[in-house]
């Protein structure tokens, strides 16, 4: 049993490689004489590279490590190869990149550039933060390495931006609760839809579409018919969100509401029964 289950993850890890982009059919890199040199002429070369030919920059920079360890150019090295992952830009390289930054910054923790390696982590998570629809794990990773931008690095342009980026990670979270919250309220699972309703309003208190968030809690505190709270709905969007598309509608719904609660208070206890 034991024999078969790891043929079946030799047998899986395999076709995992053979489908991978590219694999298989790379051109051989080579490192041309004439981009060798010194440590500076080698790293200038290696930098050149990066973006239209990310392999043989990696080799360069790996030659520089190994031929002028203590040159500065060789911790520059490391940083590169981590850039030329970054530059490759899809979720294996990515992942590689992410590796390489965290790996300089625990080497080289007071260089000046740990900032921008411990910035590049997030980054490489946040180009591969997916819609709201979709699975948000990558999400949760960049707002982390974000915050930890701005733990560590407080005041710096980095841990400006990080800000930015946390905000917009943090908006497609947002989304991403609200719509399985709307998906609820179409299947008509309603306590399911105001459960997450109620979390963007609690987690997410920024959500850029609060108005759209309001107007459906509201419809769906009416179809469980609870007219005050949903009444109070549609009265904060109204009150908050005037020049919202929502608003007009949310108005008529008032109205709605307002008659449906005057006759019930006219209406005598127990009659009808």
């Amino acid at each position: 049993m034991e024999s078969n289950m790891k043929k079946l993850f030799a047998l899986t890890m395999l076709t995992i490689l053979l489908l991978a982009p590219g694999c298989g059919s790379k051109k051989s890199v080579s490192i041309d004489p004439s981009d060798k040199g010194s440590d500076k002429k080698m790293y200038e070369n290696a930098v050149r590279y990066i973006g239209k030919d990310p392999e043989k920059s990696r080799l360069l920079f790996k030659e520089i490590m190994q031929l002028y360890p203590d040159s500065v150019y060789a911790n520059k090295g490391k940083l590169g190869i981590a850039d030329s992952y970054f530059k490759e830009n899809n979720s294996a390289s990515l992942v590689m990149a992410a590796a390489e930054y965290q790996e300089y910054a625990s080497l080289y923790p007071y260089s000046p550039d740990a900032v921008y390696a411990k910035n590049q982590i997030g980054m490489c998570y946040y180009k591969q933060v997916r819609k709201p629809e979709r699975d948000q794990t990558n999400t949760f990773a960049a707002i982390k390495a974000f915050e930890g931008v701005i733990q560590q690095y407080p005041g710096t342009p980095e841990a400006d931006e990080a800000r930015k980026k946390i905000n917009e990670c943090r908006q497609n979270l947002a989304s991403h609760y609200y719509l399985i919250g709307y998906y609820n309220y179409i299947m008509k699972s309603f306590p399911g839809a105001i459960a997450r309703f109620k979390q963007v309003m609690d987690e997410y208190p920024d959500f850029s579409k609060n108005d759209k968030l309001f107007y459906f809690t509201g419809k769906t505190y009416l179809a469980m018919e609870d007219l005050d709270s949903a009444l109070s709905f549609f009265q904060r969007l109204v009150g908050g969100n005037a020049k919202s598309k929502y608003a007009k509608k949310s108005q008529r719904l008032i109205k709605k509401i307002n008659r449906l609660l005057t006759t019930k208070k006219k209406t005598p206890q127990g009659a009808g029964k």
